[in-house]
This record gives C-alpha cells, sequence and structure tokens, in this order.
C-alpha cells in the first residue's frame, strides 16, 4: 500500500511539474566544443531525467553482471546442502530401521555433499555399528572424540563400545573423560555412577552424585537415598580403616539424609554406642524400630549393653518390645536375650508369641536350642530343626534385580552387583550370600 501512494505521489509530482514547464518553457542555450544547443527547459529536464535513467539501468546491470558468478556459487552450495542434509536425514531413518546398507551408502552421499563433519561422522559411526564394523566405528569415534565440537559423542561411542566388549576399566576412564567435557550430560553422569559404584570407588562415586544432586541431574529422593547409601559404605570401610573419627561423620550424614533407612540408622546407632553415646544411640534405634522393626536394629539395641548381665539386657530389650509389641521380630529379639540368660520360660513364651506370626526356620532353629538348653532333649531338638527345614522363609535382604538373598545388607548385590537393589522382604531361595 505505501508503495502504491508513493508512485500515485510521483506522478501527480510529474505531471504538475509538466504543467508547470508548460506554462513557463523558456529557452536554453548550450555551447561546447563548437556546437551550439537551443532547446527548452522542458526538454532540457527531459534529457537529464532519461540520462539517469539510462545510467541507474546501466549501473544495475553491471552489478548484476559482477554478482552473477556469486549466485551461482550460492546456488550450487545450496543445492549440495539440500542433497547432503536429505542423505543425512534419510541416513539416520535407516540407521534407525536397522538398515546398515542404506545407512552407509547415505553416509558416503552426506559425506560428499556437506562440509559438516560432525553429524556425517555420526551417522557413519553408526552405519559401521549396526554392520558389525567395529574398526570403522571406532575410528571413526576417536576422530569425533578429538575435535571439541563433537567429543562428548565420541566419547560417548567408545564408552558404549567399551561396555558392550565388557572391558568396564576402559569405560570408566572414557566416562571420566566425558564428564569432564561436559558436566552437565546426565546419561554420562549416569554411566559414570553406575562404574564408579561397580568399582567401589565410594569417594569417587559420593562426589559424582553429590554434583547430580546440586545440578539436578538425579530424581532428587533416589539421589539421596543412593547417597546415603554411599555414605554408610565409606562409613564401613573407614571403621575397618581405623579411621573412627571419619566413620562417625560419614554415618551421621547417611542417617540425616535416610532418617528411616535401616543401614544409615543401624551404622549410625552402633557408631554413637561405640563413642559411649548410648543414650542418643537408642533414641536413634527405638525411632526407626518404632517405624519398622527389623532384627538388626534389635542386635544392635543389645549390643550397646553388651558390658551388662545377661538378664539387664533382657529387661533392656523389653523396652524395645513394648514399642511395638505387635511385631515377630520384638518377641524374637527377647526370645534370643531370654536363652541366654536362662530363663526358659520366658523364652518359649516370647517364642511362641513369634511363632503365632508364622512359623520361620529362625523361630525353629531357637526352639531347637530351647530344647535342647532346657531340657538336654536332643530328639526334640531335632524335630524342630526338620520343620525349620520346610517352614516359610524368613525375611533377609533380597536383591529385586535376581532374587538372590543376601546375609546382610550391602549396597552392592552380592551376587549380580546390581546397586541399591536389596530390600527386606520374605525368602523362600535357599541362596545366601554375604554382603557384597
Amino acid at each position: 500500500m505505501t508503495r502504491v501512494i508513493f508512485l500515485v505521489g510521483v506522478i501527480v509530482l510529474a505531471a504538475l511539474a509538466a504543467s508547470w514547464l508548460s506554462a513557463n518553457p523558456g529557452d536554453v542555450s548550450v555551447q561546447w566544443l563548437g556546437w551550439r544547443i537551443d532547446t527548452s527547459v522542458a526538454m532540457l529536464a527531459f534529457l537529464v531525467i532519461l540520462v539517469a535513467v539510462l545510467g541507474a539501468v546501466g549501473y544495475r546491470f553491471w552489478r548484476s553482471l559482477r554478482a552473477a558468478p556469486g549466485r551461482l556459487f550460492d546456488a550450487r552450495r545450496a543445492r549440495r546442502n539440500r542433497l547432503g542434509h536429505e542423505a543425512l536425514s534419510l541416513g539416520m531413518i535407516a540407521a534407525a530401521a536397522g538398515d546398515s546398507a542404506a545407512a552407509r551408502k547415505q553416509a558416503r552421499r552426506a559425506e560428499n555433499l556437506l562440509a559438516d563433519a560432525g553429524a556425517t561422522r555420526l551417522l557413519r559411526a553408526e552405519a559401521a555399528r549396526l554392520g558389525g564394523d567395529v574398526s570403522t566405528a571406532r575410528r571413526t569415534y576417536e576422530e569425533m572424540a578429538e575435535n571439541p565440537d563433537t567429543a562428548l559423542i565420541g566419547l560417548c561411542g567408545l564408552l558404549d563400545q567399551a561396555m558392550g566388549r565388557g572391558d568396564r576399566a576402559e569405560a570408566l576412564r572414557l566416562a571420566e573423560k566425558a564428564h569432564r567435557v561436559n558436566p552437565r550430560a546426565r546419561d554420562v553422569e549416569r554411566r559414570l555412577f553406575g562404574l564408579q559404584v561397580a568399582f567401589r570407588q565410594w569417594a569417587a562415586a559420593d562426589r559424582t552424585v553429590g554434583d547430580a544432586i546440586r545440578a539436578k541431574l538425579f530424581p532428587a529422593e533416589e539421589a539421596k537415598r543412593w547417597r546415603a547409601a554411599i555414605l554408610v559404605e565409606r562409613s564401613r570401610q573407614a571403621e575397618r580403616d581405623g579411621e573412627i573419627d571419619a566413620a562417625f561423620d560419614f554415618a551421621d550424614e547417611a542417617y540425616r539424609l535416610d532418617a528411616g533407612g535401616i543401614p544409615a540408622a543401624v551404622q549410625y546407632g552402633r557408631l554413637l554406642g561405640r563413642q559411649g553415646k548410648t543414650k542418643r544411640a537408642q533414641r536413634v534405634l527405638e525411632r526407626v524400630w518404632t517405624r519398622q522393626p527389623h532384627p538388626e536394629i534389635a542386635s544392635a539395641y543389645a549390643a550397646l549393653f553388651e558390658t551388662e548381665n545377661a538378664l539387664s539386657r533382657v529387661k533392656r530389650l523389653q523396652r524395645l518390645l513394648g514399642l511395638r509389641p505387635d511385631h515377630a521380630d520384638g518377641h524374637m529379639a527377647l526370645a534370643q536375650a531370654a536363652l541366654d540368660a536362662a530363663l526358659w520360660g520366658e523364652a518359649r513364651a516370647h517364642l511362641a508369641q513369634a511363632a503365632e506370626k508364622g512359623l520361620t526356620p529362625r523361630a525353629c532353629r531357637l526352639f531347637a536350642e530351647l530344647e535342647e538348653a532346657e531340657h538336654g532333649d536332643d530328639r526334640a531338638a531335632r524335630r524342630w530343626l526338620e520343620k525349620a527345614a520346610t517352614a516359610e522363609g524368613d525375611a533377609a535382604w533380597v536383591c529385586g534385580a535376581c532374587g538372590a538373598a543376601s546375609g546382610g545388607w550391602g549396597a552392592l548385590c552380592g551376587n549380580c552387583g546390581a546397586f541399591d537393589a536389596l530390600h527386606w522382604r520374605p525368602s523362600r531361595r535357599g541362596l545366601a550370600l554375604p554382603p557384597g
């Protein structure tokens, strides 16, 4: 609309100028190189305008001739880019469909047409991987790893190859390198963390999961539970190495992250007792026992008073049972303490109450021990042991990944190596492995 108004304005001005010149014709005389030209002002204006228009047209034509080679080059480059990206797209589709031959063909086309080496190299590597050409894929990934723009993709490709051939040490090295290239890459962070825990590099895994929590790369609640498990392992390791203060600090932090977790509470309560902070240890263990009674909590609680006589320990465990009188594990713990104190009647009463909630192999074994200790009745003890072989399985730490039962909690399954996979549940399998 603006251009139309402008054109109309120009036409109106030209008409007014022509009308004015017609009313005021005037004369113009030009003498140049022996020539004399006499004409009107209107004709002179027309000639000036004509020369200006011809000059403008000539200039535009000259510019068009100068720009012609560049336009031809740009058109050729645009066509190559279009064909190259088309080949790249077709190659990616073929790779996703598992057609290695088509993927290789389109990868070669894309490399010939495109200057973008990153995407074309990725397609070449993927096509080689699909076709089983491991060496070509590896060389391509190595080329990509040397380029800062494609280093992360190249390292991830090499990491996949290392994991595929079972070289976890090389995979860990590559994961650490990829993490340095991009610390916020979620998939790299998960792989690095998984490899660190597989190699029991608890300090490094702790740093990794801590960084991931701060960067919000892992789900917050899951990552907190993972870190608590790692801190329990760090506490155990420090305790084995005689670094009691460090062990206590790790256990304290683990308990703060997962106050309801049995492993963290048991380790923290036990170390509190070792430092002579018995009252505080009692509160920690009683708090977790109230939420979820567990044999390991009862054992840690009893260990707080191991210097006391057997009768005193029975009274201590009566307090623990009073917090959850409905749970079999409390009766079992008190029955064991009564056995140690030679309180046969009390031991039998608590075993009977535990058996009402389910006769387990552990209860049968304690009945057998009671018969032998109280009456010296080997035949009755043997009958209880026979019942233990067919009784419903005791609860145990069972791996959610492979189903194996472990003799105690560990951050890793002793059978399949899965991390944070042990859960306390009934077990009907005979396999019992030590933690880790």
